[in-house]
């Protein structure tokens, strides 16, 4: 009997140059240690984790502030509490300048060339892909003027050991892997991270394909913007290259359906996928219930950090809230549920902007090949129906919305 590859197994192969599941080679480790000026490297715009405050990134790659203003300002309560869900960054950041400075940087971060249309300050050269919190540790220190000790000699932060990653080496999957194996991550990072993976995948097997130059790879990664013909892969490839179950991919994804209010509350207050899953499960068509379950779900969380709450059973607790909620909707005796006006407009706004995606991912060649498949099909009638019927009811709904 075949022994089931780790988790370990699938992410070295994704990391470092062993054939993947879809039989694409994703790159050679990086290249041996070297120090590099700290002032020539600047973090990622585009990582699919941010560190950084939105408006501090935003300021930074603009080149409005040098990363040592940048954490100045971050270093103030008032920009902790402008997010607060991060504020504990900064005294973990605190916790690993202190651990870098008195052993060293035990793992070199790791940096790629900086995209010629890439927003960064001016004298950045390099782009961090992975390391980015020791990064900002050896800018604190710098800032702090205080110097690392590596066995009987002290070390500048104003260097900082790197690996420079080759050419041809899969840069997202690098950083949302990296990311994905945190134990901190929260659940939103965790589906958008997901998403992300699938994209970078995609586009290497698309780049492969089309034999396409690296030096495009790198402008991509610099826009941040994928070509509109590139077909995704299936799913599976994440959940094998993860080594995930499909039910795990599907609960994490599955918080992108929710509203946008309601995601950024799990985003701020780090909300377990445990404690949303009833909402996730019951509640998508109802925006307004996702944001009242949440928001109580906050308040006992704070009440038993607190030690000021009942010592409940969060998960229990939750589903019991949902089943309430729901049998709370106003509907006849028997019936299911029916949602508001504002309900409806909700979830028909996030079925279109699923089915957009869908279609926005098909080439004129997969459209060709979805209409002979139709043609072909024994129900071809019934699904030539319903598209009608769907269309009779988009232009309904446009025709009532442009009267108004």
């Amino acid at each position: 009997m075949t022994k089931r590859k780790g988790k370990s197994t699938h992410i070295s192969s994704l990391l470092f140059g062993e054939v993947n599941p879809y039989g694409a080679v994703v790159g050679e480790p990086a290249a041996a240690a070297a120090r590099y000026p700290l002032d020539q490297i600047v973090p990622d715009f585009y990582q699919p984790r941010q560190l950084l405050p939105a408006v501090l990134a935003q300021a930074l790659h603009q080149g409005q502030m040098t990363p040592a203003e940048v954490m100045q300002r971050w270093l103030q309560p008032a920009a902790q509490a402008e997010d607060a869900g991060r504020a504990q960054e900064v005294q973990a950041l605190r916790q690993l300048a202190t651990a870098i400075e008195r052993y060293g940087l035990i793992n070199p971060i790791t940096i790629r060339p900086a995209g010629v249309d890439e927003p960064r300050p001016p004298a950045a050269q390099y782009v961090v892909v992975t390391g980015e919190r020791r990064y900002w540790a050896h800018v604190l220190l710098a800032l702090e003027g205080r110097e690392i000790s590596e066995g009987e000699t002290l070390q500048s932060p104003a260097e900082i050991r790197a690996s420079l990653m080759p050419d041809g080496t899969l840069v997202r999957a690098h950083q949302i892997v990296e990311n994905l194996m945190r134990e901190d991550i929260n659940v939103i990072e965790k589906a958008n991270g997901l998403w992300a993976l699938l994209y970078e995948l995609s586009y290497d097997a698309y780049r492969r394909q089309a034999a396409t130059a690296e030096s495009d790879a790198y402008r991509r990664h610099s826009t941040n913007a994928y070509p509109e013909e590139m077909p995704l892969l299936p799913w599976r490839r994440v959940e094998e290259a993860l080594g995930i179950s499909r039910q795990y991919r599907a609960r994490i994804i599955a918080v992108l359906e929710l509203s946008d209010e309601a995601q950024a509350l799990i985003d701020r207050h780090n909300l377990a996928e445990a404690t949303i899953r009833p909402v996730v499960e019951k509640l998508r068509p109802y925006p307004d219930l996702q944001v009242q379950a949440l928001q109580q779900l906050i308040a006992w969380q704070a009440a038993e950090e607190a030690d000021d709450g009942p010592g409940r059973q969060i998960v229990p607790s939750m589903r019991a809230l949902v089943a309430r909620m729901l049998g709370q909707v106003t509907h006849p005796a028997g019936a299911a549920p029916t949602p508001t006006g504002q309900q409806t407009a909700s979830q028909l706004r996030q079925k279109v902007r699923g089915t957009v995606r869908f279609m926005s991912r098909l080439s004129p060649a997969d459209l060709d090949g979805l209409a002979q498949s139709i043609a072909q099909d024994t129900q071809r009638a019934e699904i030539l129906a319903d598209l009608e019927a769907l269309r009779r009811q988009i232009d309904q709904v446009l025709v009532s919305i442009k009267r108004r």
